[in-house]
């Protein structure tokens, strides 16, 4: 048996490294405070100077989602601030609840989408100008037909300061064609005033160069790439949910336009299995998605993966493993009629060249690479694959036959 002098030695040495670890993790995943700290009090002012320099404004405040995963408050965002737009209001945007630092923390929305900040107010300086006793406090929520038109009716009125007070982009709304009226406008908004931050921009244009990802659909070169996004983690639980209450895909992935791009089998509402097939697909079904593009453009030897692989979701790794395997594997690519051969390069989201204070902006670089992608493969029923389906439709140059959904 060692002596207790080795046995406190070994301890030491343990302790040396717990601590030498938590360090560099510490390190490593700490949050740009100051750069945030700056973004609020440059937002602050912003807001301030605006109101200072403008007479007559009309100003909307909405219900928002607190918590809820990016994309999820994101297109809200989005949603609310093409809304104030077209009924001439100024919108009043609020802080970012970032789930990674806490489930109440805060970030300036500004480190994430400029664009819902330029021109509008922050929430702290529409209290300061728009005091309770001069606030409208209205309710929107109405049928999901008429939804889209009776809020811009509403908020088309002249009071100079209104609060709505109910939750209007609901799951069951943005799920409806109800949503579908909203699109022609929001295409246009999203070409226009849609915007990352400039520290995202930054990540993007490190990570293109460290990983060799220069998509142009225009001309075919080698570093064209296509995009998947592989949506695992907690959504099996949540796919199963989804199954038992016979849901359908959601928001901009339930365009008209985009009917023809969901890989066959098309999905059933009336069979729990389909909306699961869809909802939470095979590896199989999503290297079927891949092929229905990489066969027929020889030039996309380059994949790019975003998955939410964490420590809380360790198999989500292995699973890209798998895909990667087959991906780059010649005789699969022969017995799948790629013409072109294997992927030559894939890609995931762990790759991404991230340093010290950049790691918040990881999943909107993820969203940024699959928006400029030559092709993308989505999943339905994820706010995610939406968003940059939205986004990819409003840019020019965008075809629908270049998205599939799994």
């Amino acid at each position: 048996m060692p002596s207790r002098g080795i046995i406190l030695r070994y301890l030491s040495v343990l302790g040396v490294f717990v601590l030498a670890l938590t360090g560099y993790i510490y390190y490593t995943l700490r949050p740009p405070y100051a750069l945030y700290d700056g973004l609020f009090q440059s937002e602050l002012k912003d807001s301030q100077d605006l109101i200072r320099n403008t007479d007559q404004r009309k100003y909307v405040k909405f219900k928002q989602l607190q918590g809820a995963g990016f994309n999820n408050q994101a297109q809200e965002i989005l949603l609310f601030h093409h809304l104030a737009l077209q009924t001439g209001r100024t919108y009043v945007y609020q802080p970012f609840i970032w789930r990674p630092r806490g489930e109440k923390a805060t970030v300036p929305l500004s480190a994430f989408l400029r664009g819902p900040t330029r021109g509008s107010i922050s929430e702290a300086t529409f209290n300061e100008v728009c005091p309770e006793s001069d606030v409208k406090h209205v309710r929107l929520v109405t049928n999901h037909n008429i939804q889209w038109s009776h809020a811009k009716d509403v908020l088309s009125q002249e009071d100079r300061c209104i609060v709505v007070d109910d939750w209007l982009f609901s799951w069951n709304y943005l799920g409806s064609t109800g949503i579908h009226d909203i699109w022609p406008s929001y295409q246009k908004y999203l070409n226009t005033h849609f915007e990352w931050s400039p520290q995202v921009l930054a990540v993007v244009d490190k990570t293109e160069e460290a990983l060799n990802l220069k998509s142009n659909r225009t001309t075919k070169h080698d570093g064209s790439y296509m995009a998947l996004h592989l949506r695992r983690g907690d959504f099996e639980s949540h796919c199963a949910w989804l199954k038992s209450r016979q849901t359908g895909f959601t928001t901009w992935t339930t365009l008209p336009l985009l009917s023809s791009s969901i890989l066959p089998p098309a999905l059933s509402l009336s069979s729990p299995d389909s909306i699961y097939t869809h909802c939470y697909p095979s590896l199989q079904r999503i290297l079927s998605a891949i092929t229905h593009l990489a066969s027929t453009k020889p030039h996309l030897r380059r994949i790019h993966i975003l998955h939410d692989g964490a420590l809380d979701h360790p198999l989500v790794y292995l699973q890209y493993h798998k895909l990667k395997a087959a991906l780059m594997d010649h005789g699969w690519a022969r017995r799948n009629g790629w013409k072109g051969g294997p992927m030559i390069q894939v890609t995931q989201s762990s790759d991404l060249p991230v340093e010290r204070g950049e790691r918040d902006w990881k999943v909107c670089v993820d969203m940024e690479l699959a928006v400029r992608a030559d092709a993308f493969v989505g999943n339905g029923y994820s706010s995610l694959s939406s968003t940059i389906v939205a986004l990819r439709l409003a840019r020019d140059g965008a075809k629908a036959e270049d998205i599939v959904f799994v």
